[in-house]
């Protein structure tokens, strides 16, 4: 039987496979930092080649071009503000003490992976999006034995923003508790105090969106 216009496939055929995305992706990127490795200096690779990571290498290098005048908008317009943002979440993972994976997360809880899915879901555990399909869990959130008591309370009380967003504001301190992060409050059983901060940033008109 002839397939027609509209039949799957059709539109499987003219639609590029999984692995052509991924060589043009990379073709792409890899002509990219040519360009950028071109107008570097050995000093700028080289304080590039000291982040932990291979991300955070090259966003640091996209804030140092920028820094000493090279047009990294050429590039593109949003490239440093790209970096800036890459870096500050390198840094707010660092503060969390790292990001465990969903796999981790359940042997950490002696649960299934489902079982960490539908925790995150319900929101009594705090995820990042990864990017490759998976989220990271925030490792400041875990006891030894288990998770902090008070987290999800927290959670539910912070507004309907990103989970980077709920992270920057667990760690960041506050006034209102005495200086405190809501994540001390919660170290040390003050669980309302962590609750007061979210509820407040809520009412202060906090971003809300998905995790991102």
């Amino acid at each position: 039987m002839a397939h027609t216009a509209h039949s799957p496939a059709r539109r499987a055929a003219g639609r590029p496979g999984t692995t052509d995305l991924r060589k043009v992706f990379r073709r792409r990127t890899e002509a990219l930092i040519e360009r950028i490795a071109a107008g570097a200096s050995d000093e700028a690779l080289a304080a590039a080649l000291e982040a932990p990571s291979d991300v955070g290498g090259l966003a640091r290098l996209l804030s140092d071009l920028a820094a000493i005048g090279m047009n990294v908008e050429s590039i593109d317009p949003f490239a440093e503000a790209i970096a800036r943002g890459v870096e500050a979440k390198q840094e707010l993972l660092r503060e969390a003490g790292g990001g465990w994976s969903s796999t981790r997360v359940a042997t950490h809880l002696g649960m299934t992976r489902q079982g960490v899915d539908k925790r995150r879901k319900g929101g009594k555990l705090l995820a990042l999006q990864s990017g490759q399909g998976d989220y990271l869990y925030p490792v400041c959130q875990f006891t030894e034995h288990g998770v902090l008591p008070g987290i999800d309370r927290f959670l539910a009380a912070c507004p309907s923003s990103g989970g980077w967003t709920r992270l920057d504001l667990l760690l960041t301190p506050a006034e209102e508790i005495g200086d405190r992060s809501p994540l001390e409050a919660l170290r040390h059983g003050d669980v309302e105090a962590a609750q007061r901060v979210a509820s407040m940033f809520g009412e202060l008109g906090g971003p809300s969106g998905p995790d991102a």
